[in-house]
């Protein structure tokens, strides 16, 4: 929310510390990413062509609807689609395609209502002007790890939404281990050369700097 010393960390982080990217959290104080108040951050972000890693937070519109399970089994899945979603339809998506997104958990829930969304671009407010080539184009170039989500429906539902080029190995340790996720992949039956994609040479096209 601090813009101006946001502005000063993304300086230091790429150009003093040469960061490889950077981490953000999808909400900010009830603000999603792609809130029209975080553009001069995304402004930055898209003139450095920044890698951005994404993780779900506590969404402070629904932490204590279901008190008996953890708010992440359902609301932070829901938070990264939320803020998915902002990114397109305020027109943060279009106005700074350099940005190079990447989702957690096979992009939350957002592969399931896809249908939705490109309805939105029939009947919703100003969705052709803010997304001017829709949600699929946008989605189709984010980047999603598969950390819990390497079952069989979520594998499945992220690739009819994304290429396997947009697809980077993650395990959610500790709270997943390894194993877990090795095994989910294994059962989906990828080929040798979309596997070490997956597992590695996504993450390096990426992130050249790791190379070395």
């Amino acid at each position: 929310p601090d813009i101006d010393g946001s502005l000063r960390e993304i300086e230091y982080a790429f150009d003093t510390l040469k960061a490889e990217g950077i981490y953000l959290w999808t909400s900010y104080r009830g603000k999603l990413l792609g809130d029209p108040a975080f553009f001069p951050i995304l402004e930055e972000l898209d003139r450095r062509k920044a890698v951005v890693y994404t993780h779900p937070a506590t969404p402070a519109c629904c932490a204590g609807i279901m008190p008996w399970i953890s708010i992440n089994a359902i609301e932070g899945p829901v938070d990264t689609t939320r803020t998915m979603v902002s990114l397109v339809f305020q027109g943060g998506a279009a106005r700074y395609p350099d940005i190079r997104w990447i989702f957690s958990h096979s992009g939350g829930v957002t592969p399931y209502l896809l249908s939705r969304f490109e309805r939105h671009m029939i009947d919703g407010k100003d969705a052709k002007e803010k997304a001017p080539r829709g949600p699929l184009y946008a989605f189709r170039r984010f980047y999603y790890d598969t950390a819990q989500g390497n079952h069989p429906g979520a594998l499945a539902a992220l690739l009819e939404l994304a290429p396997v080029s947009q697809v980077l190995y993650g395990t959610d340790f500790p709270f997943r281990d390894g194993a877990e996720e090795n095994a989910g992949l294994a059962a989906r039956g990828f080929s040798e050369a979309d596997m070490a994609a997956i597992n590695r040479g996504n993450a390096l096209r990426l992130l050249p700097g790791l190379t070395s």
